[in-house]
């Protein structure tokens, strides 16, 4: 026969009668192939959600505790801030803050898991979100000042951040 540098291609190195069971063979490998590989891309992606979840669980404990610690500072004050309208009023200001506390962390959880932002900031969003709102709440009642709405805490988020601007 021709040295191996005349054929194109190793498929003419074999018989007229051989090649097409050669080449079906490949095509019955080439597809087994395929189908591993997507069986594989699939266990890949339940492995990354299952360690999205994995990471989000483990910051949501840790996330908990602080959470706690910010009611504290939003209830307590609540209490001082809220006089007028007896024990109803401050409760039910305190819900709302739990409700907010709730959805924002079921909308984190969805977050985290459809891959949008990272689990472990995830956790801590909530708490990232309610902490500015202890600390005005607390500063409120620490100067004896009656709560003025909500237009008043923007004004003095802004004033913070206006703060650190100019120095």
């Amino acid at each position: 026969d021709k040295p191996l540098n005349e054929y194109n291609s190793i498929v003419e190195t074999f018989e007229e009668k051989e090649r097409s069971g050669l080449v079906g063979r490949a095509k019955s490998f080439a597809r087994s192939m395929m189908g591993q590989s997507e069986g594989v891309l699939r266990v890949i992606d339940g492995l990354s959600e299952n360690r999205v979840k994995h990471i989000y669980d483990l910051h949501t404990k840790y996330s908990m505790a602080v959470v706690c610690i910010i009611f504290m500072f939003i209830g307590a004050p609540m209490g001082a801030i809220v006089r007028k309208g007896g024990f109803g009023v401050p409760i039910l200001v305190s819900i709302v803050f739990f409700i907010v506390f709730v959805v924002l962390t079921i909308f984190c959880r969805k977050i985290a898991e459809s891959l949008i932002l990272p689990a472990s900031f995830a956790a801590w969003l909530p708490s990232v979100v309610l902490f500015p709102i202890g600390v005005y709440l607390t500063r409120k009642a620490m100067n004896d000042s009656r709560f003025a709405g909500i237009g008043n805490f923007f004004k003095w988020l802004a004033s913070l951040f206006a703060k650190k601007e100019k120095a």
